[in-house]
């Protein structure tokens, strides 16, 4: 479920005058960022690419920022939605439906077994015993969002911030772009832990827009064999609010039918989701795309943890 609350698009239902207001501040405020992109072929066929895409089609807007996506246009994106707020957009993350924290083996989730789940099955000194070891702490197998569960190969990576207080979380995704290219896509979120045990925010700049989003831990199996996950979140920067649920694996296959029907689907029913709400990830791969950028931001964070390691041994 996602919906949008306000428009970045000149029409006709907010007045020409509204409309005008709208192209002054953009070029009062941000006029460097504009001129800089409209100079740059990638960034300035960027815009018009999005220009001819309802902001509500999210699949089709994501899809056509990643064909273009480079630094100027991210400069460009964040000074106009995100720094200023041209277009005098606002979303808050939704509060409903209220989801409940579930429980880890008919266990009740605390702070440290919830690190432990996101952790899982991730080859860090963070993971629980019973953790595969391998590159991901998760990968998608199905989801309840029409437009981020569109997205082939889905591998999540979980881990414990450098300094040991906070986490980060980093998606790295499969997507085509316009001209039929397979790209992986990767994202760095701060992720930090909420006042009861099992639900997290976290936050991203994602080219140039900020996200903002609530994360509970539904439940898991006590193997870890599966997880469920909800989030809500909003873009406020583009009047965006959306919802969603996770069913996440080891390596991305749904589980059996009988443990789906005798214990995901009554988790997931916890938020209003059914099964047919569903839509089961493309795990397969792809081709000529090559391997994913697993640890591009995980590996900074282990060098800067064992140099704290060797200094704290150095004293």
């Amino acid at each position: 479920m996602a919906w949008v609350e306000h428009s970045i698009n000149a029409t006709w239902e907010k007045s020409p005058v509204q409309n005008a207001q709208e192209i002054y501040k953009m070029v009062d405020k941000c006029g460097d960022c504009i001129q800089e992109c409209l100079q740059d072929e990638q960034c300035k066929a960027c815009v018009e690419a999005l220009n001819k895409v309802d902001t509500r089609d999210q699949v089709a807007s994501y899809r056509t920022i990643v064909s273009y996506e480079s630094e100027i246009l991210k400069n460009f994106s964040y000074c106009i939605l995100t720094q200023n707020n041209v277009f005098g957009c606002d979303a808050d993350v939704p509060e409903r439906p209220a989801v409940a924290v579930g429980t880890w083996g008919g266990e009740p989730i605390t702070r440290e077994s919830a690190r432990q789940i996101l952790v899982a099955h991730l080859d860090d000194g963070d993971a629980p015993a019973m953790s595969k070891k391998t590159p991901v702490s998760w990968k998608v197998a199905a989801g309840a969002n029409v437009a981020y569960d569109q997205f082939p190969d889905q591998n999540q990576l979980f881990y414990a911030a450098a300094t040991g207080t906070g986490m980060w979380y980093d998606p790295v995704f499969r997507v085509e772009t316009l001209d039929g290219r397979q790209v992986w896509c990767k994202r760095h979120y701060k992720v930090r832990e909420l006042k009861e045990p099992g639900t997290f925010r976290l936050t991203v700049l994602d080219n140039g827009v900020a996200s903002d989003e609530r994360w509970t831990i539904m439940g898991a199996a006590a193997d870890l064999s599966w997880v469920v996950f909800h989030y809500a979140g909003a873009a406020r920067a583009v009047g965006q609010r959306y919802l969603g649920g996770l069913v996440c694996t080891p390596d991305g296959t749904m589980p059996d039918a009988a443990v789906c029907e005798g214990e995901i689907w009554p988790v997931l029913a916890r938020a209003q989701i059914e099964p047919w709400d569903l839509f089961v990830v493309d795990n397969s791969g792809g081709e000529d795309v090559g391997l994913p950028p697993l640890d591009f931001y995980r590996k900074d964070v282990l060098k800067k943890k064992e140099e704290m390691r060797t200094a704290n041994v150095n004293v």
